[in-house]
């Protein structure tokens, strides 16, 4: 009997073996091996279309586009409104030539030239600035309206796709969406029309960020307002018709303070699959809206906390006008110009509600990725990778919130599980770890 080659199997096992190909370059060698696998090959190559302003990304975009056959293999369109999305430098020159931004802008609106596609992401830059008047002399690559106009125009040419006939769009990711109300925006016919062909949505915030003067970040407007908004605007008008949802934010601890992030009243009647970046609990009850939907079937939760110990400046906490209810009063930890308090949530009790809350959950995922330099295990955190995470008990998982302490207001605990803070502070990750793996390990189980 002659031995089974690659080519033996059924056509959809080897799709799946080829789109583990490490790399364009690896898909490009076996299109080499026969004319099957190089059907099978072009497939995977042209199965994601990317274009960010640049020229030679916008080239192999339109030539792409302009190949019947090979536009129609796209099922995931990419687009990037800066060449690098990554950088973390606010005052990093990406500038791009008028002719060029003429081009991608043109390119983009062309969408509907790939009939196909089911899934678009669409990338930001890393930094941005609201729109406060103390800002008037800063700059980011991406001001507020700029991204706006960019959503303008991808929101049309998602529309256009539309309205011609093409598939319709099943999933929509953004990458670094910052966290600014635009209502004026997403009040328009456009944005009614894509958010409506919708079932998967995932999202990841990011916040403004200024490293010479980080004490005042957290005084910023829209982290009041947005939660409110992301709730009105962007979740409930389509929450019916979610089957996958995800919110992270990319950097910064968010949920409680200082805006509440609101879900009780929304529904997710369809909702199976749910994911959390960086959500960040201080009330008893914050976590009541996931354990509302019961047609969830997994829960990921990466980088979420519980905060343990609050210090909050006398003046925030009457601008923010936040709730201290579940907090006791630290009268030791209070001087004159904040409020301390202390939350006595437990993991274990959370993943005790979790096990006996949602009835059809089958999967869990509860981890602090971080990139390391072992290429064995590279776990990074992002939107993007929730479908890789892993479970374990990190010592991140309690944090505090000090508004007298920076670069951040929320200083993370370290491996031994110590955390900074004004005066000594237990050591939550100890002090809980024996009843948090048990409750977690509960959880995997059943």
């Amino acid at each position: 009997m002659a031995p089974t080659t690659l080519e033996d199997l059924a056509p959809e096992i080897v799709a799946n073996i080829i789109s583990c190909a490490s790399g364009t370059q690896d898909l490009k060698n076996i299109r080499l091996a026969s004319k099957n696998l190089n059907n099978q090959a072009v497939r995977e190559l042209f199965r994601e279309a990317f274009i960010c302003p640049k020229e030679d990304a916008v080239e192999h975009w339109n030539a792409v586009a302009g190949a019947e056959s090979l536009a129609q293999l796209a099922r995931r369109a990419v687009i990037h409104t800066v060449e690098d999305i990554t950088d973390d430098d606010r005052y990093a020159e990406q500038d791009v030539e008028e002719e060029v931004e003429e081009s991608f802008q043109k390119a983009v609106s062309a969408l509907a030239k790939f009939p196909n596609l089911d899934s678009l992401l669409v990338g930001f830059s890393a930094q941005c600035l609201g729109n406060g008047e103390d800002n008037s002399w800063d700059d980011v690559m991406e001001p507020v309206e700029a991204r706006v106009e960019r959503l303008r125009l991808i929101f049309n040419a998602i529309k256009a796709r539309h309205d011609a006939g093409s598939s319709r769009l099943h999933k929509l990711t953004f990458i670094n969406l910052q966290n600014q109300p635009i209502p004026e925006f997403t009040a328009s016919e456009e944005f009614r029309d894509v958010m409506g062909q919708l079932d998967e949505l995932h999202i990841q915030m990011v916040q403004e960020s200024n490293e010479h003067g980080p004490d005042h970040d957290y005084t910023r407007i829209e982290l009041r307002t947005f939660p409110k908004h992301l709730c009105s605007a962007w979740l409930s008008p389509i929450a019916a018709n979610l089957r996958e949802l995800s919110l992270y934010a990319r950097s910064d601890n968010w949920g409680p303070f200082p805006g509440y992030f609101e879900l009780s009243d929304i529904s997710f009647p369809k909702l199976e699959t749910l994911s959390l970046g960086y959500y960040t609990i201080a009330y008893d009850d914050q976590l009541d809206w996931v354990l509302s939907i019961k047609s969830l079937k997994k829960l990921v939760m990466h980088r979420c906390m519980v905060a343990r110990r609050i210090r909050i400046a006398r003046e925030n906490m009457e601008v923010w006008k936040t709730s201290t209810r579940d907090w006791e009063l630290l009268k030791d930890d209070e001087e004159e110009w904040c409020i301390a308090y202390s939350f006595h949530k437990h993991w274990s009790s959370l993943f005790d509600a979790l096990a006996t809350g949602l009835p059809n959950l089958q999967a869990f995922a509860f981890d602090y990725p971080r990139r390391t330099y072992n290429q064995s295990d590279v776990r990074e955190y992002s939107v993007e990778s929730r479908c890789r995470m892993l479970s374990s008990i990190f010592p991140e998982r309690y944090v505090v919130f000090d508004n007298g302490i920076l670069p951040t207001h929320w200083p993370e605990a370290n491996a031994q599980g110590s955390i900074y803070w004004a005066d000594e502070v237990p050591n939550f990750h100890t002090d809980h770890l024996e009843e948090d793996q048990k409750a977690l390990d509960n959880l995997l189980e059943d």
